[in-house]
């Protein structure tokens, strides 16, 4: 091969993985969409009606389970706990084929996306390189649970 062809080639292939790159992390924007309602207040003043939109998303209180929700090396089911309109725990239960591999995506990436979750008090998080099929499998999961509070 001439030295032209191996630097046509190393530049195709930087150019094929900047592309997915930025596919695969959606340019930097989250990948998860979410399912809520966004809390409006109304005030009155001398006759007039003002609103205002606290900007974060409230929900009924109560624990709600999501749908188990299959990917291709297990399941995740995610339970939500809301109070005074916020998540308050997220706990999930991954099932696995049962290698070790699996497992040891599944208990660094579970409590990964708990505290994300719980900082973001939405669904609207990013889903965790390496662990994609876990991650995708537990926003979606929480989406079906948040879509009941």
């Amino acid at each position: 091969m001439s030295t032209r062809a191996k630097f046509a080639a190393v530049i195709a292939s930087a150019g094929v993985l900047g592309a997915g790159w930025a596919v695969g992390t959606a340019n930097g924007a989250t990948v998860a969409t979410t399912t809520g309602t966004t809390a409006t207040t109304g005030t009155t003043t001398s006759g007039t009606t003002s609103k205002t939109t606290s900007g974060s998303t409230t929900y009924k209180d109560g624990t709600y389970t999501g749908t188990t929700v299959t990917h291709r090396y297990g399941s995740v089911t995610v339970t939500v706990t809301i109070s005074g309109g916020k998540i308050t725990n997220v706990s999930a239960q991954a099932l696995d084929g049962g290698d070790r591999r699996s497992q040891s995506i599944d208990s660094q990436a579970v409590p990964m996306m708990k505290t994300e979750v719980l900082s973001a008090n939405s669904a609207s998080v990013s889903t965790i390189g390496g662990a994609t099929y876990t991650t995708t499998a537990y926003i979606t999961s929480l989406q079906s649970a948040l879509a009941k509070a």
